[in-house]
């Protein structure tokens, strides 16, 4: 595969990367408000967590089109890393390296929106 494909994901890699942590952020000002009670704070940043899942989604969109354009042996290859597959060569280390980090931070996040999930709809929360 070339660089410039393996480039061309990174990129997109690295701003679900900046998504991710910027809902992890606002998911812990989310829980503390939540702790407090602070029913203002907890529609505010409910509200404000919104814009990097949209900027997450996109980006997203954006590398599925990128593989979408590939030829066949390319896209295939590009899938089996998206997808958790190990680097072939070193070329691939840097992306493979990425997506390892944005799955702990989704992970953190998954974790987190569990908690205030419980904690805000109880029985009717959807981790129930």
């Amino acid at each position: 595969m070339e660089a410039s494909i393996l480039l061309d994901a990174y990129v997109q890699l690295k701003k679900m990367y900046t998504c991710l942590n910027e809902t992890l952020d606002l998911s812990r000002q989310l829980a503390e408000a939540v702790d407090r009670d602070d029913q203002v704070a907890i529609q505010m940043l409910v509200a404000m967590r919104q814009e990097p899942l949209d900027k997450l989604r996109r980006a997203r969109k954006v590398l599925e089109q990128q593989r979408d354009l590939l030829e066949p042996e390319d896209a295939r290859r590009l899938s089996e890393i998206l997808n958790g597959g190990a680097a072939e060569n070193d070329a691939e280390a840097p992306l493979t390296a990425q997506i390892g980090v944005n799955d702990r931070v989704l992970q953190q996040v998954q974790a987190l929106d569990k908690v205030i999930s419980l904690k805000l709809a109880r029985e009717k929360s959807i981790y129930n």
